[in-house]
């Protein structure tokens, strides 16, 4: 079977708004966002909802857009994320598994990308490693393209 390069296409209807909310791909220019944008989906979660958990395979880079979010870890205090905050996006890059739970704290409001997607994105060069809002991404080893 031939390798399909991303991004595919879906039947939703993309919205390229979506994607300019995760802060390493905001310099990305319009095109390519909007090649993302059938791999971003907005989510609503209620309080106590978990949306990663520790030891779970990272498959997709979710984006907290409002409200906040608890950070568990064995042996350390709760953190509070609030919008803004990225969870996933490292693991995601390498293929890993999620290091904490995340727990809804408030109604949370979402973007989520597809792992694939975010792998394709990051291979271009539509994220920017040196962004503040988010840890920083691998660069590509050398010689290889997208």
């Amino acid at each position: 079977m031939a390798s399909i390069p991303f991004p595919l296409r879906n039947r939703r209807r993309p919205d390229a708004a979506l994607v300019r909310q995760v802060p390493w791909l905001r310099a990305a220019d319009a095109r390519r966002l909007a090649a993302l944008a059938p791999h971003t989906d907005r989510l609503r979660l209620p309080p106590g909802r978990v949306v990663a958990r520790a030891g779970d395979l990272a498959r997709e880079l979710t984006v907290v857009v409002a409200g906040e979010a608890t950070v568990e870890r064995p042996g350390r205090a709760p953190e509070v994320l609030s919008a803004g905050a990225q969870i996933g996006l490292a693991e995601v890059l390498s293929g890993g598994r999620h290091g904490a739970t995340v727990v809804a704290r408030s109604d949370l409001e979402l973007v989520v990308v597809n792992g694939p997607a975010v792998r394709w994105a990051q291979r271009g060069g539509l994220g920017r490693a040196d962004r503040p809002a988010g840890p920083p991404v691998p660069r590509p080893a050398p010689g290889r393209r997208p």
